[in-house]
């Protein structure tokens, strides 16, 4: 019987294919070690919530479905993280309030008019002043003309440094938790920063207009890793304001 002899060129490749199997399987470990030891960190962290208020809004509802893709609708998406960033928040000691806890808006004028979208959005508002919350988070999902963008960025209100040192946060565990983001958090001009009394982020999670993310934004377990992230990042702005961990530069 004859010996099969495999030439050097099959001899690289099979190597080739080890060694990338080896650092796959490397970069997967240092991945899920880096993400455990922020979770427990979070975990140590926790008890800054306790009674802080904080109000979670999932962006658009009912007539306003925010942006569509192949059926997929931005808020569906929001809705079901931002319900599972209240369960993250109140098992951490925080109060929660819902602008949303359903597929409904907050206006009640003619649907399509402007004026409706302005109630909508001054109701949201007047919910997070009325009752004197900590923080306003507003979760909604982006959109581009090219599909190759993707990855989750949060925005805050120009001018106002707690509101970007709170978006700093967030964004900073978007990127270790998620593991697929590069983006850092930015300044902008939004009505719910204007119009709050207290820091207000938004947090766009992911691009619906990207095939892959708007995959994973339909997935209930990814919902949930992006809405820990988005509470870790809660945790981390709160343990800083009462000098348990260092100030945040945000820069």
């Amino acid at each position: 019987m004859k010996r099969l002899r495999i030439g050097p060129a099959y001899k690289l490749f099979f190597l080739a294919v080890v060694a990338y199997v080896l650092l796959v399987g490397a970069a997967r470990t240092y991945d899920f070690a880096v993400t455990t030891a922020d979770r427990r960190e979070v975990a140590a962290l926790a008890p800054v919530l306790v009674d802080k208020l904080v109000v979670v809004d999932a962006g658009h509802g009912g007539p306003d479905p925010g942006v569509v893709r192949d059926g997929v609708r931005e808020k569906d998406i929001t809705l079901a993280v931002a319900l599972r960033l209240a369960e993250y928040l109140e098992q951490g000691g925080a109060r929660v309030l819902l602008t949303r806890d359903k597929d409904c808006d907050l206006a009640d004028s003619e649907p399509g008019t402007k004026s409706r979208k302005r109630q909508d959005l001054e109701r949201r508002v007047a919910i997070a002043n009325d009752n004197k919350a900590d923080v306003f988070v507003s979760i909604h999902v982006n959109s581009f003309d090219e599909a190759n963008e993707h990855g989750a960025q949060t925005f805050s209100q120009l001018g106002c440094t707690e509101g970007y040192q709170l978006a700093h946060a967030i964004q900073d565990e978007l990127k270790t938790l998620l593991r697929n983001t590069d983006r850092v958090a930015k300044r902008g001009d939004y009505f719910t920063g204007r119009t709050t009394k207290m820091p207000a982020v938004v947090v766009e999670i992911g691009f619906i207009t990207n095939p892959r993310e708007c995959k994973l934004l339909q997935e209930p377990e990814y919902q949930s890793k992006v809405a820990f992230a988005i509470y870790a990042g809660l945790v981390r702005y709160f343990a800083s304001g009462a000098g348990v961990v260092p100030p945040l530069t945000g820069e």
